[in-house]
């Protein structure tokens, strides 16, 4: 409702890239959609629409990379005791114990 055009732009470039990897029967993938996105860049009638094409692509890439600094793994030791670790390490120097 108060979305800015520059979102509605964003919103239907994803939802034609989506689209056309839709219709391409291919599987779907963050790094099909991004190379989906750069075709439309490159292919753009007007320099408006590329730039947002080229927002887009660096926002997914952004968010990914934030997705997988915040990944944790979590282990098991042969006492069955679970240990949790994450991307980015202890938040400071100091020991939690």
């Amino acid at each position: 409702m108060y979305r800015s055009t520059e979102e509605k732009l964003t919103d239907k470039l994803i939802g034609e890239a989506v689209v056309s990897l839709l219709k391409s029967k291919n599987p779907i993938s963050t790094d099909r959609l991004i190379a989906q996105l750069q075709f439309m860049a490159v292919n753009a009638d007007n320099i408006n629409r590329k730039s947002a094409c080229e927002r887009v692509i660096n926002e997914i890439r952004h968010n990914l990379a934030e997705k997988r600094a915040q990944i944790s793994y979590e282990v098991r030791d042969v006492d069955n005791v679970r240990h949790f670790f994450n991307a980015q390490g202890p938040s400071d120097d100091q020991k939690k114990h």
